[in-house]
């Protein structure tokens, strides 16, 4: 062991002094840090020099040799441990490259320097030369959705979440008025009935009269028959009593010229022939009876012809006959009352409509979107009793989106509604045109911003721009930032 541990021994001190040998300068140079000691110990007092010197050549030595020189300057131990399992035979130093002038790369680190300054400096510097916002933010206006009537939300609510796209006349919520006023649609409802039955009883009033009209008339028909047969049977008598009578006359007229002739020439007396002539009188009176009766007989038949009755019994017309009068009247004026029940009917049921829309827009609502966005708030929850007109969701109008800036007193004093602008997001990207459409400064904007210009606090002038090309109405960009940039993308 001991014979090893000796041999190990005479290997490092072997390998030490080659290394030492070949960092030694093979002839005098005078290096940078000539006279300079930088292997010394840290504890030798300044100005003497240390007994462990070795003067170097840096350009020649290679980095092995003078990290081994450094490590047994600062680690004495740990150099010998090292070259005890390495090998006798170390290799050849590489030639150093030859040195670069100084100049040369200075001057490369100068030109790299000024490049990236003049690139980093470059945009600030051309936005010193743009009229542009100090801050901005996109945003727009809040569309407020109330309720309508008091009543309770929906369940249907529960599943609209704040930042849910939304398009116009989208279906939001639902309100049920449970307790909504009944009073004037049930009076409508009893309006409308009573007048309903009144028209069908005179409807079936007026069906019976008809009915009955018709069955009298059918009498009456009967009778005019009867009695023109019966007119007709009279005057062919009174026809038969004139033959009669007239073949009566005639006899008589021929007796009474007989006693007449006898009567001059003394045959018959006076008194004969007085009694020819007045029975020839009478049966000329009884002919003339017989022709009157007969003419009497066709007055009464022609009447009956024009539907006048004409009698000893009855002044003009039968009791049928009246009584058929008597229903028509009825008829006419149950017809009247028909029609201004009808009338009746049609005013009530067109009340009746106006109730139940009148009853419908106060029992229940459904909430539409009145416009493309998004949901910015929900201020209500399924099963909450609300009243006419309590806010219950926000509504943003993506479709017309603004740009709110705040702009220092300088450029606000230059700007004026409806000169160009340019939006660009504080991340880059394409700029969007748009143009001022406002200019509040320091006073109070309109509260229907989803961002309120108030939060702009970098200056006190603001300014709102809107975007020429607006956005996809549910892809918002409210909220975002960056910057305004006025007048024309040449400017």
């Amino acid at each position: 062991m001991a014979s090893q541990a000796s041999s190990a021994r005479k290997k490092t001190e072997s390998t030490t002094t080659k290394r030492r040998e070949r960092a030694r300068p093979a002839a005098p140079v005078t290096p940078l840090y000539a006279g300079t000691n930088i292997f010394a110990a840290d504890t030798a007092p300044e100005g003497t020099e240390t007994a462990n010197t070795i003067p170097f050549d840096a350009s020649q030595a290679d980095a092995a040799a003078l990290q081994a020189l450094l490590r047994e300057r600062i680690e004495p131990g740990a150099a010998e441990a090292e070259t005890s399992d390495e090998q006798t035979e170390t290799p050849k130093p590489a030639a150093a490259p030859p040195a670069r002038p100084r100049y040369l790369s200075r001057l490369i680190k100068a030109f790299i320097g000024l490049a990236i300054i003049a690139i980093a400096g470059w945009m600030p510097a051309q936005r010193l030369f743009q009229v542009s916002s100090v801050e901005a933010v996109v945003n727009a206006r809040l569309v407020t959705v109330r309720s309508p009537i008091n009543g309770v939300v929906g369940i249907d609510t529960a599943g609209l979440t704040v930042g849910e796209p939304v398009s116009a006349g989208g279906h939001l919520a639902r309100i049920t008025n449970p307790r909504a006023d009944r009073y004037r649609l049930d009076d409508a409802i009893a309006e409308l009935g009573d007048a309903r039955e009144e028209r069908d009883a005179l409807a079936a009033k007026l069906k019976n009269l008809q009915g009955l009209r018709t069955d009298l008339a059918a009498q009456l028909a009967a009778f005019r028959d009867n009695r023109i047969r019966q007119i007709d049977a009279r005057v062919a008598e009174a026809d038969a009593r004139i033959a009669a009578a007239e073949a009566v006359l005639g006899n008589v007229e021929q007796s009474r010229r007989r006693q007449a002739t006898l009567t001059q020439k003394g045959f018959v007396a006076q008194t004969t022939l007085e009694d020819a002539t007045r029975e020839a009188s009478v049966a000329q009176a009884s002919a003339d009876e017989a022709r009157a009766q007969r003419a009497a007989l066709m007055v009464e038949r022609d009447a009956l012809g024009s539907g006048v009755y004409v009698g000893d019994s009855y002044n003009d017309e039968p009791r049928s006959a009246q009584r058929l009068d008597e229903i028509a009247q009825a008829i006419g004026s149950i017809r009247a009352d028909l029609a201004r029940q009808e009338a009746r009917v049609t005013r009530a049921e067109a009340a009746l409509k106006r109730e139940r829309d009148a009853y419908a827009l106060v029992q229940s609502a459904d909430l539409s979107a009145p416009v493309s966005g998004r949901v910015w708030e929900v201020l209500t929850a399924p099963g909450e009793q609300v009243a006419a007109g309590q806010a219950l969701f926000s509504v943003l109008n993506c479709a017309q989106p603004l740009v709110t800036a705040a702009v220092s007193e300088a450029v606000y004093n230059s700007l004026s509604v409806g000169i160009p602008a340019r939006f660009i997001f504080r991340e880059g990207g394409e700029a969007m045109p748009g143009h001022v459409v406002q200019l509040s400064g320091v006073a109070s904007a309109s509260s229907n911003f989803a961002i309120v210009p108030s939060a702009l606090t970098k200056e006190s002038y603001r300014v709102a721009v809107s975007l020429d090309d607006a956005p996809n109405a549910t892809a918002c960009s409210v909220g975002r930032t960056g910057r305004v940039v006025f007048g024309a993308a040449g400017q």
